[in-house]
């Protein structure tokens, strides 16, 4: 037994190898941005992985037939008792039927890193092997110890390629389902992940995936997925298994997308995906249906709010909203990642069918974990429900004919709940980031399509919600606000960004003018004013011809405003000199484009003329004098330089 522990442990030197040649692209590209210091110690690290991967590759082909002779014996010493006479009778490659009680646990010990590598081993040969002592692919049992003295006679006829990768297939998936429907409570954390990670690599690459992408093997291989998630706690064995579930999706997909391709070549259109023409799922039979299991399995459990039949339970208080801990968001993440692929392989009436349960769980997730951070930043689970929620926005069944008018309702209704979500619940304001719910408003007006977020009374009540963060006194809200209102400004299409532009702008304007009076005292601040500065450069350039000049004209008092002469820059705070530089920085750039108004106003104004060119001379004068401290330093300044170009 001492071949099936070398054969592990050749197994594990091939996994490393190969994951840290996956990683090295990722590596390369962050020490492009390293400083040539570091390049020697980026050199090592690439020959390390490039070294170990050789030291395998050089008996890769005897390895590879050896793993496969390891994985047929233990998938015949795995059959059930009754099975026993299918049982070679001069035993396996590695056992001899008078040996066989005592193989078993080494081939229990050994047999989920071989699983693993063989797969990778398949994966990065494209599932094509061709045997060189023979000269074609017959490796329908591989070459062996027991085998190689056999007369060509006696050994397998010669498979066709395709025949050989449906028997590896197999034998893979085969070994992977019957350990996974039925881990002993003693199985190892280690062979559950390991088999998992099989299947990751197995369905990376499209032959493999094209074997389930319309078979019902996919649906009982995502039930059995759902019961390990069911009955195994660990946060490394439920993100494994949702990684699979996400590449038998993705499989699903490209099976559906071929044959909406094949049908528009031939002209006809019969409806394609699960649901069909009446939208109906069937348990049991439905991949899109056991898809929703499992993920609605992985919310509830981190989220029990998300389950209609708790939110009334005292175990479950209403209106408290939770910080997952940094396991439970990244399986709520990739929960949601699968739930926003899911109506690509639907029809259009399947995917109005499964759209509100979809809905309700994103928007449920974005609800229940819209926590204020202390940074500022999003908390994972409401930057993948974003995410998540833009993916389903945008999905093609949105626009479909048959299905457009129904998407188009729930689509409302999904932006009345997400509006909802300030209102007082049981008397008590919900303690919402505000951030998060601006964001998912905006997602709504730039992802979907105009019926949707135009209807009056929506949009006055989205507008009403920008408006109200315009006013906050958190200056992270109100950035964050300025930032989100770019986007909806340059919306391509008119009729949704007029209607914020009329309702909105006076008021940025009218804030900036108020800036004049206070000047920012911190960083925070100054970033508020910025954003602000960036609004009303964008609002003038897509303004209307008639309103732009009056636009400007409004605007260059303001940027002139925040301009300090040469003896106010001297003394002024780090804040102040950068709203400076800033609004200096922009006139420059929009002066040009509308010289006659700019003229007319420095004409008509001598104070505002007099400022401007105070400013200018005290920048020229800034300029020298950092020029000379360079040229006092050259060394520093080349590598100031330096870093500059690479920036």
């Amino acid at each position: 037994m001492e071949v099936l522990a070398v054969l592990k442990a050749w197994a594990e030197v091939y996994i490393v190898a190969v994951e840290k040649q996956k990683n090295q692209g990722d590596t390369h590209k962050h020490c492009l941005k390293i400083a040539n210091s570091s390049e020697e110690s980026y050199r090592d690290v690439t020959f390390s992985a490039s070294g170990l991967l050789d030291l395998v590759q050089a008996d890769l082909g005897t390895l590879s037939k050896l793993w496969l002779a390891a994985l047929q014996d233990f998938a015949l010493l795995t059959l059930p008792p009754e099975y026993a006479s299918q049982l070679p009778a001069e035993g396996g490659t590695f056992y001899t039927a008078e040996t066989i009680e005592n193989a078993r646990p080494h081939y229990y010990n050994s047999w989920a890193l071989i699983l693993y590598a063989t797969a990778l081993w398949l994966t990065t040969t494209g599932f094509i092997a061709v045997d060189p002592d023979e000269g074609v692919t017959n490796l329908s049992r591989p070459v062996t110890p027991t085998t190689m003295c056999q007369d060509s006679s006696t050994r397998p006829l010669v498979k066709s390629p395709e025949d050989v990768n449906t028997d590896r297939f197999h034998l893979i998936l085969g070994i992977s389902v019957e350990f996974l429907c039925s881990p002993r409570s003693d199985a190892a954390m280690e062979n559950i992940i390991a088999c998992l990670h099989a299947l990751q690599a197995l369905f990376d690459v499209p032959w493999p995936r094209s074997k389930i992408g319309g078979d019902q093997l996919g649906v009982e291989l995502l039930n059995v997925l759902h019961r390990l998630i069911l009955t195994r706690e660990s946060p490394d064995i439920q993100l494994a298994a949702l990684e699979v579930v996400r590449l038998i999706l993705f499989a699903a997909q490209e099976h559906v997308k071929e044959k909406r391709r094949s049908a528009e070549e031939k002209e006809t259109l019969p409806e394609f995906g699960e649901g069909k023409d009446t939208g109906g799922l069937v348990p049991g039979k439905s991949l899109v249906f056991a898809t929703l299991e499992l993920c609605v399995c992985i919310l509830v459990r981190q989220l029990p709010q998300l389950n209609p039949k708790l939110t009334c339970s005292p175990a479950v208080p209403p209106g408290k909203h939770l910080l997952l801990s940094e396991d439970g968001s990244r399986l709520v993440a990739a929960a949601l990642v699968i739930l926003s692929d899911v109506p690509a392989i639907c029809s259009p009436e399947g995917s109005v069918s499964v759209l509100p349960t979809i809905l309700y769980l994103i928007i449920g997730v974005l609800k229940e974990t819209a926590v204020k951070l202390q940074d500022g930043q999003l908390p994972l689970t409401v930057a993948a429900s974003l995410q998540a929620l833009k993916g389903l926005l945008s999905s093609p069944m949105a626009r479909a004919e048959k299905s457009q008018n129904a998407w188009t309702d729930l689509l409302r209704s999904a932006l009345v709940t997400v509006l909802d979500c300030w209102d007082q619940v049981d008397g008590l304001l919900q303690e919402l980031d505000e951030v998060s719910l601006l964001t998912a408003i905006t997602v709504f007006v730039m992802s979907t399509s105009p019926e949707v977020t135009t209807v009056e009374c929506l949009q006055k009540r989205c507008i009403e919600k920008f408006k109200t963060a315009l006013d906050s006194k958190d200056p992270l809200v109100q950035c964050k606000c300025y930032q989100l209102l770019h986007s909806i400004f340059q919306h391509p299409n008119k009729t949704v960004s007029y209607p914020y532009i009329h309702s909105l702008a006076p008021s940025i304007v009218e804030k900036l003018q108020e800036t004049e009076k206070a000047k920012p005292e911190n960083a925070a601040e100054l970033q508020v004013i910025q954003e602000g500065i960036k609004v009303v450069t964008a609002l003038t350039a897509a303004a209307e011809e008639q309103h732009r000049a009056q636009l400007v004209a409004c605007f260059l008092p303001i940027l002139i405003s925040f301009l300090l002469d040469e003896n106010a820059l001297v003394s002024a705070t780090i804040s102040a000199k950068s709203l400076h530089e800033f609004a200096l920085q922009t006139l420059m750039q929009i002066g040009p484009q509308y010289s006659s108004v700019f003229k007319k106003l420095m004409a008509s104004s001598p104070t505002m003329k007099a400022r401007l060119e105070s400013a200018v001379k005290g920048n020229q004068e800034s300029i020298k004098v950092k020029t000379t401290k360079h040229a006092k330093s050259p060394g520093k300044s080349s590598s100031i330089q330096l870093k500059t170009n690479f920036l």
